[in-house]
């Protein structure tokens, strides 16, 4: 799944089995235009209640999460916009939607009249941070949610607007504007369980990592003597929990953790805790529980009561609120840079990397059996992208463990293809085009693994405008996928490698090459990953996973990926040059590469028999469970062809 890079917020006893995780995943709702006349005339009249000239509602949570609940997706219910990234600002006379190349023509389709679309990104437009500063009347006030920004955020945008023309004033509210204009169709938070996540798919206790944490702290320079986690999936990690409905695609749940030598506290909602899982908290991590919207008076509390000199480290993401409420800059140690949960959580134990294995191979099996029915049924009849993807999933569904979808299902024909984040809707996705490239980029979220697989095809065939490009694609993922490399290798270094054969005919990608991939968790995960971002100077290392997913896009017509999910792990060589050590990647997608789109005349021999290998090795471990399944034995055959 392509990804801007960085991952987070620019603003800033085990029981044998989990419960049932629910297997009917979120559906996408058709892209409609929403008349948000009504929602913003009540906001600018609160705007002039509390003297704000401009209020920014950003896409983010109180965890600067990716992924929000239906209650924190205030964007999208004051735009009409449903995108996962996109900034909104509203004046009293304009409202203006910022939103990155990915999602400018969903933007296009679901804003009414009243806003305008600023394409992020465009050469000579400006971000809507900038906007503000350069553009906005002189003395503006500027209102913000401070739990919906970084600290580090709002320091910025502060310092560029005090010291621009505009001179003007970063203003925080207590209340959410947005929320008051939702009223009472403000969607309530889901009451789903959370459960222990077993140690036969975590692989270390959450007693264990609480202790690396507390261990680190005490070490820390300079030294905190508290620690307060933010982040839904960092928690959901450290704590070997998990959830179901909560996050949109993500088994998480809306959460915040403080910790010390002497105590730990978890800001949960008690009602989503079953007996077995309070027992949990209170007998194996010794945690002590306090309603999830206690958290700020809880962090007041603090603030109050620490000696003089203490400090609480906090991530970077954390909001400008979680400083106030501690009492400022002074009583807070924010990390420079990643937090030392997300770098545990980023190297896979064995137990993990088992786990991704089985699941991708389960996934496999999925896909090969869904390919092999849609090869068949799209020359005889018409199926929709919807179709196509709903087929998939419920393919999916049948697999051990599935626990619904990892993120919503990509399924895109000639030019929507183009659109690298298209989604398809329940009512008029065209029918799949035969004389264009289809591809799919879809997941599932399984107990053991998070799966994110692409592949581009062709039912038809296909010209060599398409072969060509479809072909410099694949030459890039193979260079990426058989690399070999010394430790203390970035993303950012591999990046060019691929784009090379892209290059070379004078073509690109707008998105990341790949990014890091949770446990049964999020399918973005950082720090590290490959593209060109400055955000991607982090050392890939042993145990980490990343996709690997270049593409090309030809606006209009057709877009191709390739994606496959790798594992880091230390290779063995001829030499051993510096004493280091040397890496590579094993691949842990198990789906064939179509070979309808190869021109074959642009491959080396390695790299034809990088192709012809991995197709042959996907089929030789994909047959032993196919079953009675012909028609998907009989497919698998063909891509070896």
């Amino acid at each position: 799944m392509p990804f801007c890079f960085p991952s987070r917020s620019t603003l800033h006893a085990h029981t044998d089995a989990p419960p049932a995780y629910g297997d009917k995943p979120a559906r996408p709702q058709a892209h409609t235009l929403t008349d948000t006349t009504e929602r913003l005339s009540r906001l600018r009249a609160l705007m002039e209640e509390e003297k704000i000239d401009y209020y920014i509602v950003p896409s983010e949570d109180a965890h600067a999460s990716e992924y929000t609940a239906p209650t924190d997706q205030r964007r999208a219910y004051i735009s009409g916009f449903t995108g996962s990234a996109g900034t909104a600002v509203i004046g009293h006379a304009d409202a203006l939607l910022w939103t990155d190349s990915r999602y400018w023509v969903q933007a296009g389709r679901e804003l009414d009249a009243n806003w305008t679309l600023v394409r992020q990104g465009d050469e000579g437009v400006k971000g809507w941070a900038e906007w503000l500063a350069q553009d906005a009347p002189k003395g503006s006030r500027i209102g913000i949610d401070p739990t919906l920004i970084s600290y580090t955020s709002a320091q910025s945008l502060t310092t560029s607007l005090t010291t621009s023309e505009s001179a003007s004033t970063l203003v925080y509210r207590s209340t959410n504007l947005v929320d008051e204009v939702w009223g009472s169709s403000q969607p309530q938070r889901d009451k789903s369980a959370i459960w222990v996540h077993p140690l036969k798919y975590a692989g270390k206790p959450a007693s264990e990592k609480l202790s690396d944490l507390l261990s680190w702290l005490s070490t820390s320079a300079p030294p905190a003597s508290l620690y307060f986690v933010h982040a839904l999936d960092e928690i959901a990690w450290l704590l070997n929990l998990r959830s179901v409905n909560s996050i949109p695609f993500n088994p998480v749940f809306p959460v915040f953790l403080l910790l010390s030598s002497q105590s730990r506290t978890l800001f949960v909602d008690p009602s989503k805790l079953p007996p077995e899982t309070l027992k949990y908290l209170a007998d194996s991590l010794k945690l002590s529980i306090q309603p999830y919207v206690g958290v700020w008076d809880a962090l007041s509390s603090v603030g109050k009561d620490m000696p003089e000199g203490a400090r609480v480290c906090v991530g970077r993401g954390a909001s400008v609120e979680v400083v106030r409420r501690l009492g400022g800059e002074n009583k807070v140690h924010l990390l420079p840079g990643t937090s030392p949960v997300q770098l545990a959580k980023a190297l896979k134990n064995p137990t993990e990397l088992e786990g991704m294995r089985r699941a991708y191979l389960r996934d496999g099996v999925a896909w090969a059996k869904w390919a092999a029915w849609l090869a068949h049924t799209v020359r005889k009849t018409q199926i929709t992208e919807w179709d196509a993807a709903e087929k998939l999933t419920e393919y999916r569904r049948g697999g051990e463990g599935f626990a619904g979808l990892a993120y919503e299902n990509i399924s895109a024909t000639g030019p929507n293809a183009a659109l690298p984040h298209y989604a398809p809707s329940p009512e008029g996705s065209p029918a799949i085009d035969t004389a264009t490239p289809y591809l799919n980029d879809s997941g599932a979220q399984y107990f053991d693994g998070t799966i994110d697989t692409t592949r581009t095809v062709h039912f038809g065939k296909p010209t060599l405008e398409q072969k060509r490009a479809f072909t410099r694609v694949l030459q890039g993922h193979i260079a990426v996928d058989s690399l070999v490399f010394p430790e203390g290798t970035t993303g950012l270094q591999i990046d060019i490698l691929a784009r090379r054969a892209l290059w070379h005919d004078g073509l690109n990608y707008g998105h990341g090459t790949g990014h890091g991939i949770g446990s049964f968790l999020s399918v973005h995960e950082g720090p590290h990953g490959i593209g060109s971002s400055v955000a991607l100077h982090v050392p890939l290392r042993p145990g980490n996973i990343t996709s690997n997913e270049p593409g090309f896009y030809l606006e209009g017509s057709f877009g191709i990926r390739i994606e496959s999910v790798l594992a880091v792990k230390v290779v063995e060589t001829r030499g051993n040059f510096g004493k280091a050590r040397w890496l590579g990647f094993e691949r842990l997608t198990k789906v064939p590469i179509d070979t309808t789109l190869v021109d074959w005349k642009l491959l080396n021999r390695e790299e034809r028999r990088w192709l012809k290998n991995h197709n042959a090795s996907v089929r030789k471990e994909l047959e032993p469970f196919l079953g009675d399944d012909k028609r998907a034995r009989a497919w698998l055959k063909m891509q070896c062809c």
